[in-house]
């Protein structure tokens, strides 16, 4: 009986429980998915011209697939930049029917303090010659920041494969993923000052560069001195070539203003033996001098010297002179910049990528010991003083540039950019030094006296 009453008992229960069901999981519609374009990809080892796998650049929105890959020795590295969360990542595809491709998938945050632990996974790519979506991995996103997908071939690829996409899906409130418009890096600037009383009026600006070394990739122009009508730095522009470069400005852009005339084209006055001069375009037009031959390098500085003027026909004579370590003064040009009569009020300082396809390479300099001669006094004052700015900028894009006083040198402001770093700004200010470069100025300015009685024997195409 005591069993009977238990049973009924029970029964009773159960039936008037509610039904629990197993609770579905999240439905795949449900969860964000980001779509990276694949082209927005960099080829390692980076080369210039090498055709090993074929990567179109496009900037901003151009989207394109990678395909042509041909050389078992370049992997294909994605960085995108995430907030916190758990990613499942896939491929589109499409490899030739009967190919069984194998690759390697390695994951990690692209500086320490992300705190991800790198993942691996092996991957094989099976060819059906139709349009396919293969799985990669799963990853779990612990900081917000830049991460690096890369793809290493196991198999040789064969010229098989073509990767039109990357789909992160996230089931994370919160989690986004967005790829980087271009395969460049941002440009950095520092614009300089005096917190010494000034006139603001200078006939001389010198500065100091120091490229560390393994910071000089390919295509980086480490600019000096720059000025209301160009700019003067060093370039690394192959393998073996490094430039100094000096440019002027025309007037007027002849490329774009329709009223320009030949008086307001800035005019060669002179250069020096080792220099080659021609126009330029593209960023507002002018002459362009540069010395092919330069020797500087890494862990050397290079000292920068340039001066202004004045003319009474409303022009300015512009002059620069570059030294590596200490090695000789080299004349680079002097040029004739029309409708212009001031004198130099400071100048700024910049690092840019040229090249575009190598910016998850670090650049950086040091720019120091920046001075210019008061032409109404003759007194040299010490530029202890910068502002900050940047292109881009904008979170999730290209944030990884760093601005400042040194933290290895306090006597040093140093840029860097490019490589997918923590942003990084420092002090803006240093104390004035107070003893001016030992130069003997009346030199350079027969130097620039000999280019004014050359004038008019040479000339650029225009």
């Amino acid at each position: 009986m005591y069993r009977r009453h238990l049973v009924l008992l029970l029964g009773c229960l159960l039936f008037s429980l509610p039904v629990l069901q197993a609770q579905p999981s999240r439905p795949e519609m449900e969860k964000k998915q980001f779509a990276v374009p694949a082209n927005k990809a960099y080829a390692e080892p980076f080369a210039p011209g090498d055709p090993g796998v074929s990567i179109p650049v496009g900037y901003p929105e151009s989207r394109g697939s990678i395909r042509r890959w041909r050389n078992k020795d370049k992997r294909v590295a994605w960085v995108v930049y995430q907030k916190p969360g758990n990613y499942d990542l896939y491929f589109d595809n499409q490899v030739t029917a009967g190919k069984k491709l194998r690759f390697r998938l390695d994951v990690k945050g692209t500086y320490p303090q992300l705190g991800l632990k790198p993942v691996s996974r092996d991957l094989v790519f099976k060819g059906t010659g139709e349009k396919d979506t293969l799985y990669g991995i799963n990853v779990a996103i612990p900081a917000e920041g830049y991460y690096k997908y890369t793809l290493t071939p196991v198999t040789d690829p064969e010229g098989a494969i073509t990767i039109s996409t990357l789909l992160f899906r996230t089931a994370t409130p919160d989690g986004w993923v967005n790829f980087i418009n271009y395969q460049s890096t941002p440009s950095v600037h520092l614009s300089f000052s005096s917190t010494e009383p000034t006139t603001k009026s200078y006939n001389w600006l010198y500065q100091e560069i120091l490229v560390p070394e393994g910071e000089d990739p390919l295509y980086t122009y480490y600019m000096s001195l720059g000025f209301y009508r160009g700019y003067l730095g060093i370039q690394t522009n192959t393998p073996t070539e490094r430039r100094v470069l000096f440019s002027v400005w025309d007037s007027k852009d002849a490329e774009k203003d329709s009223t320009i005339t030949k008086a307001d084209f800035v005019s060669l006055v002179d250069r020096g033996p080792a220099t080659t001069v021609n126009s330029f375009g593209g960023e507002g037009t002018g002459g362009q001098s540069y010395v092919k031959s330069a020797n500087w390098k890494t862990g050397k500085p290079v000292q920068f010297l340039m001066n202004v003027l004045p003319q009474e026909n409303n022009s300015v004579v512009l002059s620069a002179w570059y030294q590596v370590a200490g090695e000789g003064w080299n004349y680079i040009a002097s040029w004739r910049a029309p409708h212009e009569k001031r004198f130099f009020d400071g100048f700024y300082s910049f690092i840019e990528n040229y090249g575009y396809t190598n910016g998850q390479l670090r650049r950086e300099a040091y720019y120091y010991n920046a001075w210019g001669v008061e032409q109404a006094t003759g007194k040299w004052i010490n530029f202890n003083k910068v502002r900050f700015s940047n292109t881009d900028g904008k979170t999730g894009q290209r944030v990884d540039y760093e601005q400042g006083v040194s933290p290895k040198y306090p006597d040093r402001f140093y840029m860097a950019a490019g490589g997918y770093t923590p942003t990084v700004k420092t002090k803006n200010e240093m104390p004035a030094l107070k003893t001016p470069p030992s130069l003997d100025l009346k030199k350079f300015e027969a130097r620039v006296a000999e280019a004014l009685k050359n004038e008019g024997r040479q000339s650029i195409q225009r």
